[in-house]
């Protein structure tokens, strides 16, 4: 049974889609949120469904590795994976088999901003509660077992080094440290061989009772409940934790300064090459031009300027893509190719020539109505299971979006005009200050950084 209601969560997307698409012309919410504050102090926001007799619920702390102490990249990851491991009152077995027994699913995780708890349950009051009431104990009361905390680590160290086999994972650290540096989002969520050695036990501890806390909280709850069961739900998921406070806000994001090439040898039969320029914060008005403009150069796949361009005409690379990269102080734009070692002058100067020609003249008519519709068509898809819900509502809490965003999400991206796009690159990207990260042979580059 619950097997088949989770594979049933697609059944919302034509009703919600139907909604969406008809946004500009609708008085009714597209997500109809409630949201309060629970005694302690966590955020609380809550959709009710009425499709599947199920509920999706996510704990959203801002504890993620860019919270991490100086020096211990990977106490945020290492503090996340040991949830699963016990709690003050139950073995890491007892709390697999407690899950296992009501149908329920838990999992926890850190990324660069956050610490994600999740749980997805049938709303059947002998299933849900005792999960949710599970959960909350692990929130709450992790047991943090110095035997775990070893054998986390040893984990933990294990996955970095397998990451470290992989060029396209070396890319990105490099150039995370390279493009953020000296700031706290410039270490992997995971932190390196190095670092991960210097976390202690003690440090897993403080960072729990920094950060798990419920001013530093967001809970959102998606599914078949009325008001008063998720405030039950709420209550009894963060409702131990002490109230605390928000983290700190962090640092502005410092501007590049500078172009600079960063090789990093690999071996490898091709290089992989990122490019990392000038971004903004997510709560930044010139995100939808500058998301729009991204998915004409290099965000929509096979559509893209890049790949037309770069693969297409030139056989230069399976793929090539770019990305935004918008966090809570600052951000960067990102592209990225994967092309024969010979081949890697003559790409960067394309990727470079194509920035520089789309910041000069900005898209053309067709492009931009193009990635308008398809923008607009495929939104519907990123709201289509209660999980994606929770994810899409937990970010625009942290980012501080109005709740109401997604109600004239599809009149804001209809409204922009080929203008508005270029400006908005123009404001923000300068093609000649960026970070080159280039991972693979580097025989021929005695000279190089």
């Amino acid at each position: 049974m619950f097997t088949d209601a989770r594979n049933a969560l697609w059944l919302p997307v034509f009703s919600l889609g139907a909604l969406l698409l008809s946004t500009a012309s609708r008085a009714e919410p597209v997500l109809p949120l409630e949201t309060w504050e629970t005694d302690n102090g966590a955020t609380v926001l809550f959709y009710a469904t009425e499709t599947l007799p199920m509920v999706d619920a996510r704990v959203v702390f801002d504890a993620g590795s860019a919270r991490d102490p100086e020096g211990k990249g990977g106490t945020a990851s290492l503090t996340a994976d040991l949830l699963e491991e016990g709690t003050q009152k139950r073995d890491a077995k007892a709390i697999a088999d407690g899950f296992a027994r009501v149908g329920a699913e838990f999992s926890a995780s850190a990324n660069l901003e956050t610490t994600a708890v999740r749980l997805r349950s049938l709303t059947e009051s002998d299933w849900l509660w005792p999960a949710v009431e599970l959960l909350g104990e692990v929130i709450a009361l992790p047991r943090f077992d110095q035997n775990d905390f070893e054998r986390e680590r040893e984990r933990q160290e294990r996955a970095i080094e397998s990451r470290n086999q992989s060029a396209s994972a070396v890319a990105s650290d490099a150039l995370r440290e390279a493009a953020f540096e000296g700031h706290p989002y410039g270490h992997p969520t995971e932190g390196s061989l190095e670092s991960v050695a210097t976390i202690e036990h003690d440090d897993v501890r403080a960072f729990h009772e920094r950060h798990y806390v419920a001013r530093n909280a967001i809970v959102v709850i998606v599914g078949a409940l009325d008001r008063a069961e998720a405030k039950r739900l709420a209550d009894t998921l963060v409702g131990d934790l002490p109230a605390g406070e928000p983290a700190e806000p962090l640092p502005p994001v410092p501007a590049l300064e500078e172009d600079r090439v960063l090789r990093v040898p690999f071996p490898s039969e091709q290089s992989t090459v990122l490019v990392a320029h000038e971004g903004i914060p997510r709560k930044h008005d010139d995100y939808l031009p500058l998301y729009v403009g991204n998915h004409i150069l290099g965000g929509s796949g096979f559509a893209s300027r890049l790949m037309s361009e770069l693969r297409e005409k030139r056989g230069l690379a399976y793929s090539t893509y770019s990305y935004l990269l918008p966090l809570r102080a600052g951000g960067r734009f990102v592209m990225g190719i994967q092309t024969r070692n010979d081949q890697v002058e003559q790409a960067l100067g394309l990727m470079a020539d194509e920035l520089s020609g789309f910041i000069e003249e900005g898209p053309g008519a067709e492009e931009l109505s193009d990635s308008q519709a398809n923008l607009i068509g495929g939104f519907p898809m990123r709201l289509n299971s209660n999980r994606k819900i929770t994810e899409q509502v937990g970010s625009l809490s942290f980012f501080g979006l109005p709740l109401n965003y997604f109600d004239t999400y599809v009149e804001r991206v209809d409204s922009l005009g080929a203008d508005d796009v270029r400006q908005a690159f123009a404001r923000h990207v300068d093609p000649d200050k960026r970070i080159v990260v280039i991972v693979g042979p580097q025989e021929q580059d005695e000279n190089a950084e």
